[in-house]
């Protein structure tokens, strides 16, 4: 997942466009290291930073800096093509402007309409995780497929199944797996989940199911996607007997939201929990920050 676009020339910010803040770190601060250091890069060489859940990816060119800001989790190579692609664009349009001088005066705003465009050309992998019949399935078609609505019998998943998601979320396309949960399909995700920016644990609210989680799910989230977003669906919250969100929440150290995957109802509330996710605007916490026992 791209968060943000920085392009500096002589210390100046030609353009910026931040989709997603970076709340962990000092930005100006991180933006005058690698600004600093893609200076010294021949030009169109591409190189990258790691600091905490981020990747800086930047480039020099014409004596110009491009900086990407993308989650640390996201694929490397899908970002550099598409840097790659914004910096010929970009030069395609102003290489005449900077060399003359003239970008001193120049808005460049209208290029942050071609580099959402890229954005959105590299689906975000949200990863659905959790032990079979807990709802990913449900949960997938209730988001993917509304007109059908969710399906009410229980057709265990091999392997994983994924289908591309579009909605409010601009200019974002999410890629959503839902991933086997049957035991011996666990071992396997890590060939699916990589490069996933975000994941959510579903669970059925009950005791074992939970205990299920933290014993067997969570040792292979941690291994694969450590700087991913996650939080928990605590499903099926009409039967009898269900542990409440914030009992969900508690038992497995990560924020639980409330859901009916099999009513239709619930589609709205499943495509903004997603969406909030995505913009970090609900409490989450980091795959590599999760206690396990």
């Amino acid at each position: 997942m791209i968060r943000e676009i920085h392009i500096f020339r002589d210390g100046e910010t030609l353009f910026e466009d931040i989709i997603i803040p970076n709340i962990d770190l000092d930005s100006n601060a991180v933006m005058m290291l690698v600004s600093s250091s893609a200076k010294k890069l021949q030009e169109w060489k591409i190189d990258n930073l790691e600091i905490e859940r981020y990747r800086y990816m930047y480039m020099n060119s014409h004596d110009t800096q491009f900086i990407v800001t993308m989650d640390r989790q996201a694929s490397i190579r899908k970002v550099h093509e598409a840097l790659m692609g914004l910096v010929s664009k970009f030069m395609e349009d102003y290489q005449d402007l900077l060399e003359s001088g003239a970008w001193k005066s120049t808005d460049f705003s209208s290029f942050g309409s071609h580099f959402r465009k890229i954005v959105g050309r590299i689906p975000v992998k949200v990863c659905l995780a959790g032990h079979g019949g807990t709802g990913k399935t449900t949960l997938l078609e209730l988001a993917t497929l509304p007109s059908q609505g969710p399906p009410q019998d229980y057709v265990p998943t091999f392997f994983g199944d994924k289908a591309l998601l579009r909605g409010n979320f601009d200019p974002y396309v999410f890629s959503m797996f839902d991933l086997g949960g049957q035991d011996r399909f666990v071992q396997e995700w890590g060939k699916i989940i990589r490069s996933g920016s975000m994941v959510v644990i579903v669970s059925d609210s009950t005791k074992d199911n939970i205990s299920w989680t933290k014993r067997v799910a969570y040792p292979v989230l941690r291994a694969e996607l450590p700087y991913a977003r996650i939080i928990a669906v605590a499903n099926k919250q009409d039967l009898k007997g269900a542990l409440s969100p914030e009992e969900v929440s508690k038992r497995l150290g990560v924020p639980a939201y409330g859901m009916q995957a099999n009513k239709r109802d619930f589609r709205d509330r499943w495509l903004e929990l997603l969406r909030m996710l995505a913009f970090e605007e609900i409490d989450f916490h980091i795959v590599g920050d999760i206690e396990v026992d």
